[in-house]
Order: structure tokens, then sequence, then C-alpha cells
């Protein structure tokens, strides 16, 4: 279910993002902008302010923070051509158009003197640069339950390669609508969310920029570590409670996920269109599973 309160209404009804009570554009796009991601192009009609009028205007959206630090509607409109950045030389901009590589990272001095540094990438859906604050990412914990180092984490909010033990690669991507890119075509993130760790499931996931490897499009035995923890920690929440809802949805995503995985020839499986980033809402303690006496313990109180 969407949760309208993450986001700026207001401004969606001003745009037609939202209108009659619904939105006008799809479901997943709207996710992505709860998850703190860019949309696709969507098509914005009938925009109407003083003094103009725009029958149609194609667009990425995104949710900032405005100056008030409140959730702010971005609006990112298709350039007929490419445009430019100050900080690039010619040739870095060339290089980013053609996708020769995934992103750019530069220094600079603000006003205070301080060192600050941005991450420069290209969106071609757009045609236009766009560059983020590698401080305000937050890197997951662990990947395909491989726990990430100091330095691994540095290297995700900078936007660079991550390599895991097992050949896996990824990186983070602003420019994406998933927020991340791989080798792989799927991925299990643990992240650090109110006290404890909960996941994101990626299925589909693009393959990096300025990189080909023979890895493409087939499944790691960390991958389906991944799964088989997540099923374990969904497990635990129903046997805690088995009339939580979620926890039963989730599980069967796992298991089906996990299914098609394990039975299919690594490279041979193909996800189906539209797949999306599923998050869990469980929030894995680390603490050990109940025991049965504990288990009916707790049936015993709630009934």
């Amino acid at each position: 279910m969407i949760k309208e309160k993450t986001l700026p209404m207001q401004e969606l009804r001003l745009f037609g993002i939202y209108k009659d009570g619904k939105f006008t554009i799809p479901e997943e796009q709207v996710r992505a902008l709860q998850d703190g991601k860019m949309t696709d192009v969507v098509e914005l009609k009938d925009l109407k302010g003083k003094d103009i009028h725009i029958e149609s205007l194609p667009a990425r959206l995104s949710i900032v923070r405005g100056t008030d630090g409140n959730p702010s509607l971005r609006i990112d409109p298709v350039y007929r051509f490419p445009d430019s950045h100050p900080k690039l030389s010619k040739e870095e901009s060339e290089r980013l158009i053609r996708g020769d590589i995934a992103n750019i990272r530069k220094n600079y001095v603000d006003r205070e003197g301080n060192v600050g540094t941005e991450i420069i990438a290209y969106d071609k859906a757009t045609r236009q640069f766009m560059s983020y604050d590698p401080r305000v990412v937050q890197a997951p914990e662990a990947v395909n339950n491989e726990k990430l180092t100091a330095e691994q984490k540095r290297k995700y909010k900078e936007g660079e390669t991550v390599e895991l033990s097992d050949g896996t690669q990824f990186q983070f991507s602003t420019v994406d609508r998933k927020g991340i890119r791989s080798n792989r075509k799927g991925l299990v993130l643990s992240v650090l969310l109110d006290g404890g760790i909960s996941y994101l499931l990626f299925t589909g996931v693009r393959r990096m920029m300025g990189i080909k490897s023979s890895e493409e499009q087939s499944y790691s035995k960390g991958y389906q570590d991944g799964l088989k923890k997540m099923q374990q920690t969904m497990e635990r929440r129903i046997a805690l409670n088995p009339s939580d809802k979620d926890a039963v949805r989730d599980l069967n995503l796992v298991r089906e996920e996990l299914s098609k995985v394990t039975s299919a020839h690594p490279g041979k499986y193909q996800h189906r269109d539209g797949d999306e980033v599923k998050r869990f809402n469980s929030v894995d303690n680390e603490v050990d599973p109940p025991s049965q006496s504990e288990v009916d313990e707790r049936r015993q109180r709630r009934s």
C-alpha cells in the first residue's frame, strides 16, 4: 500500500501526479519516490501556471529535502541534447555520455573553506549530468550475506565498484531507479534500520556501466545464502507470531525466489519484466530462535 504521508502531496497535486484521490503515474514509480530513488521517465500533462501552459512534459521525478527540511518534489525534464557540467572537462563529459565509466569524483572547497566531494554521473534518460554528496548515502551492512568492510562501504557511497569474495560486483547508482547496478541479476542487501537489520531484495538488476563480465545474469552462492538468511528471519518471526501476515507474505516471496534460483541453471533463468526492489519490513536483531516451549507459552498468552 502506498503511504501518502511520506510524499509531498501538495506538490504532487500541483503537478497533476496525484489527482482525484489517486496517483496518475504507475505504482512502481511511486514506490521509487518513497524509496528515495528517481523514477523512470514519466509524462506530466496539462501543467498550468501564471502565464504558462505546458501540455506535456516528459521528466524523471525524485524527492529531495527542501530548504525547510521537509520532502520536496524535484522534476528533471528530458533535454533534447546533453547538457554540460561546470566541473567536468570535455573529455570527462564525453566518457560519461558514452557510458565508458559510471561516474566521476570531484573534490571542491565550499565558502567556509571545507573540503567536500561530489559524485557526478550522466543520466541518459534525461540527457543531463546528476551529482550527489556521498555523505548522504547509506551503505548496506552486508550484501548476499557477506559483511562489508569499512573500505567497501566507502566505495559504495562514492559510487565505486565493490567486489565480494565470490566475484559479485556492484555499485551505487544515483541515475538508476533501483539505485544499484551489478554483474549479477539478483542481490540481497542487509541494511541497518530502526536498530536492527532489514532486507532489500533486488531482482533484475541492470549491468554495471563500463564493465562487461561473464558472470552477467548468473546467480552466486552468496545470493542463495542471503535468500536463505531472509527465509530464516521470516520463519523466526512467524514462530513468534503466527498471525503476522506481513511475515507470511515475505516468506512466500523469498521461497518463490529461492526456488527459481536453485532450480534454474545459472545464466538461463530470466526475471519477468517489471521486477522490482522488494523491501521486507522485518527486522532481524540476530537473536536465537525461540524454543518450542517458549512458542507454546507465547501462544497461550495471546489466547
